[in-house]
């Protein structure tokens, strides 16, 4: 999923009474979810896990998803790099695991709820894709069972227009769609890279876009009947075909990508890029995610090595502030009713 290798913690992910969820971590326990309600000035570490022995912690987690609720946004969801799904129904203040045994171990690399039923949520661990329709009560594993060796499930995304759409990316680089819940699936593309971002336009619906690890981007216009590689434009930027993360604004308009290169933006959903000015040099520091405000994208926002970077400009100016954690920043996100809460999961890297 990213373009470097996650760390996999393989401990054990018994709570026992007070202790940490997992207790054999490489990080200590300055992992799993940070949130700033002032813009970053102040970041606290937002990891307790209560149960019936006690409090617990998601401290010694690697967090290298997160995802917001469309109709909810104290409904935050993390996928881990060994400890499976965590949720948050209270804006991060505590953390719950579903009840299902095969969502509380492994690595989620996706989690996606249906923009018009909170209560449907789609998340990709390993080979299968799993699905809930009763707001993570029950779950089936069933959505989608890859079958390849080796091929798992690296991005989820779903049709406002129409939720039956739902499109999945692969480890592969095959984008696969199914036009009916999840009951069949088709191949629409095989970009032969790892997918690390999948898009559907806010503006239209059969407008999709697709992030590859180290081949630029796809393009659809037409809900899949044809695609066009993105990588020509991409040429004079060094390493900006190596794309970590996806973000859009409200209406669509405005796309930025997360690069080995820097941060790119696009106008026009994806077909053309220009590079946005940062406070670093060109590729001088890993960017795994990116955040915008959805209503102005004026106000961006990133993070690399212990540092948090903040824009309401467009990123002609730049504020940053510290992270206190050893690990890396791996997703973002920012709070569209309150932009200046923003969420930051990290997990252990490897180079």
């Amino acid at each position: 999923m990213r373009i470097f290798k996650l760390a996999l913690l393989l401990g054990s992910i018994a709570l026992v009474g007070a202790g940490c969820l997992g207790q054999k971590t490489s990080g200590g326990n300055d992992g799993g979810v940070f949130k700033t309600s002032d813009a970053g000035t102040e970041w606290t570490q937002q990891t307790a896990i209560p149960s019936a022995k006690g409090v617990g912690s998601i401290g010694g987690s690697d967090v290298i998803t997160l995802e917001m609720g469309p109709e909810d946004n104290q409904a935050i969801y993390a996928g881990t790099a060994a400890h499976g799904l965590l949720y948050s129904l209270d804006g991060a203040t505590s953390w719950q695991q579903p009840r299902d045994a095969g969502l509380k171990e492994g690595t989620v690399k996706a989690v996606e709820v249906n923009p018009t039923d909170a209560c449907v949520v789609y998340v990709a661990k390993g080979q299968r894709l799993y699905k809930t329709d009763d707001c993570l009560r029950t779950f089936s594993s069933e959505a989608y069972v890859e079958t390849r060796a080796g091929v798992t499930i690296s991005e989820i995304a779903v049709d406002w227009y129409n939720p039956q759409i739902v499109w999945i990316g692969l480890s592969n680089g095959d984008v696969l769609k199914s036009e009916d819940g999840t009951v069949t699936w088709l191949t629409s593309v095989s970009t032969k890279k790892n997918v690390t971002g999948l898009m559907v336009s806010n503006a239209d619906s059969r407008v999709v876009l697709v992030a590859t690890e180290s081949d630029g981007f796809y393009k659809t216009a037409d809900a899949g009947a044809s695609w066009t590689q993105v990588k020509e434009g991409l040429k004079e930027f060094k390493n900006a075909d190596k794309v970590s993360a996806l973000v859009q604004d409200k209406t669509g308009g405005t796309v930025v990508a997360s690069t080995a290169y820097g941060l790119m933006r696009s106008k026009d959903f994806g077909t053309t890029w220009e590079m946005m000015q940062l406070l670093s040099s060109p590729g001088q520091v890993v960017i795994y995610t990116v955040a915008m405000d959805p209503t102005d994208t004026n106000e961006i926002a990133y993070a690399a090595g212990k540092t948090f970077y903040r824009s309401v400009d467009g990123g002609a100016k730049w504020t940053t502030s510290e992270i206190t954690t050893t690990r890396a920043p791996m997703a973002l996100l920012m709070d569209p009713t309150d932009t200046e809460v923003v969420y930051l999961g990290v997990a252990t890297v490897e180079k």
